[in-house]
C-alpha cells in the first residue's frame, strides 16, 4: 500500500480501477483501489516468518558495510553500526528522500543523506551525502572543519543478485587544492535464506600536482551478511592499495550491525 501497509492474501480480480482482495485475516472480500498499491508480489514461505501469529516480511539486504546502494528502502528507520565506531540512526522521510544523524566515534558527528528512485523493476539510481563535522575543530582556511562524499548511484538488480555503481567527490574544507573523485563499485547476492555475500571496492582519485600522475588509493574488501529478522549482523575483511607498487597492511577485519525497525 502507499502508507506502506502489507496485505497478505489473495487477489481475486481486478475491476476498472479495483482489485478484489481476500485477506488472509478476514472472511470479506475487500475491495483496495489500484492507485493504492505499490506493490502487488507472490508470497512465499522462504521470505516470511511468523511472529506472534502475524506474518512480517524478511528484510532484504538494501545497503552494504561502507558503501551505499540505490535499492529501496525496507522500513522505515535503521540503526547502523560499524566497528563500534559508527553509529548513525536513520529514518525514511518518504519512500525515496532518507535522513541520519549520528557520531563516528571520536571523529565528530556524522549526518547522512540518501535520495532513491526506482526507474524500472530492476534498476534504481540514486544520491548520497556523508558529511563528517569534527568537534572544536576550525580549518585553515578560516572556517569549519568539514569532511564528506557526495556520489550519485545506480543499482541493478535486487537483494538476490545486484550490482552497484557510484560515482562522486570527496570534500574537505581544510585542504587548498579542493576536491578527489571516488568511485565505488559492488556486486553480489544471496546464497541462503539468511546469508548474502558481496564485495566491495572504493577508489579514490587524487590530485595531480605540477604534472606528477594522480595518487590512487583503493580499499577493496569481502564480505558476508546474516539476517535474522529485524537484525543483520555483517562481518569483513578490507585492505588499503595505494599507489601502483605496494600494498597497505593486510586485510583488516571489521564488524557490522544493522537494526531495522517500523513498517513499509
Amino acid at each position: 500500500m502507499l502508507d506502506y501497509t502489507k496485505l497478505l492474501g489473495i487477489a481475486l480480480d481486478i475491476e476498472g480501477d479495483s482489485i478484489y482482495f481476500q485477506l488472509r485475516s478476514s472472511t470479506e472480500v475487500s475491495v483496495i483501489p489500484l492507485d493504492q498499491l505499490r506493490f502487488l508480489g507472490i508470497f512465499t514461505g522462504n521470505t516470511a516468518k511468523t511472529i506472534n501469529g502475524r506474518f512480517q516480511a524478511a528484510i532484504p539486504l538494501t545497503d552494504l558495510t561502507y558503501e551505499r546502494t540505490a535499492l529501496p528502502y525496507q522500513t522505515k528507520s535503521q540503526l547502523r553500526v560499524i566497528n563500534l565506531i559508527y553509529i548513525v540512526p536513520e529514518w525514511n522521510i518518504n519512500k525515496h528522500l532518507q535522513l541520519g544523524v549520528g557520531m563516528a566515534g571520536p571523529l565528530g558527528i556524522l549526518t547522512t543523506a540518501r535520495l532513491r528512485y526506482t526507474i524500472l523493476p530492476d534498476v534504481h539510481v540514486g544520491l548520497s551525502n556523508q558529511t563528517l563535522f569534527p568537534p572544536l575543530s576550525q580549518g585553515f582556511n578560516d572556517g569549519p572543519l568539514v569532511l564528506g562524499d557526495a556520489h550519485a548511484m545506480v543499482t541493478v538488480g535486487s537483494d538476490k543478485r545486484f550490482f552497484n555503481y557510484g560515482t562522486g567527490i570527496l570534500y574537505n574544507t581544510d585542504d587548498f587544492e579542493g576536491t578527489a573523485w571516488g568511485h565505488r563499485v559492488a556486486l553480489g547476492g544471496q546464497v541462503s535464506r539468511k546469508w548474502h555475500l558481496y564485495a566491495e571496492s572504493l577508489m579514490v582519485l587524487g590530485r595531480s600536482r605540477n604534472g606528477t600522475p594522480r595518487d590512487v588509493t583503493i580499499l577493496p574488501s569481502i564480505n558476508a551478511a546474516l539476517g535474522a529478522r529485524s537484525h543483520r549482523w555483517q562481518f569483513g575483511l578490507i585492505t588499503v592499495y595505494n599507489g601502483f607498487n605496494d600494498f597497505g597492511p593486510l586485510p583488516i577485519p571489521y564488524v557490522g550491525y544493522s537494526y531495522y525497525w517500523g513498517n513499509r
